[in-house]
């Protein structure tokens, strides 16, 4: 469990990292037209693979927590909790309803480029804020651990 604990999020971790700090400039640099070519690609995989990842990341950490006998209510439990909380409400409740507007407005005969660029910057930047979560969470696992 350890094992399967620590592949799926350090996979999420590396992605959310590589779409906040490097999407995000690459993004910048294209013109929109390319921007929703890109998005275009991008979006069904990130749809389906994301909340993969996220989910049995998570539920996974809570499994190998309760099978440790770690406390619940010890300091870095809770910080952990809460973290992963910000991170769930993010890809959750942001992320994923803006990936599921992309992809039916690039389903649509004639998609509105405007949109799927604005949706899809939103997201690239909202993995970039979730880098920062992705860090401290790295950082109460590894303390974790050692103690």
């Amino acid at each position: 469990m350890n094992y399967v604990h620590v592949l799926i999020a350090g996979t999420w971790t590396g992605i959310d990292l590589f779409m906040g700090l490097v999407m995000s400039r690459v993004m910048r640099g294209l013109s929109p037209q390319s921007r929703a070519e890109v998005m275009k690609k991008l979006v069904p995989m990130m749809l389906f693979f994301m909340p993969g990842l996220a989910s049995v990341g998570i539920t996974a950490g809570i499994y190998l927590a309760g099978r440790l006998g770690l406390s619940f209510f010890s300091t870095p439990i809770i910080i952990a909790i809460i973290i992963v909380a910000i991170l769930s409400v993010q890809g959750f409740g942001r992320i994923l309803p803006n990936e599921v507007r992309v992809l039916l407005e690039l389903r649509k005969a004639n998609p509105d480029t405007e949109k799927v660029v604005k949706l899809g910057m939103r997201n690239i930047y909202f993995a970039g804020s979730q880098t920062i979560f992705q860090i401290a969470i790295v950082f109460v696992m590894a303390y974790l651990a050692v103690v």
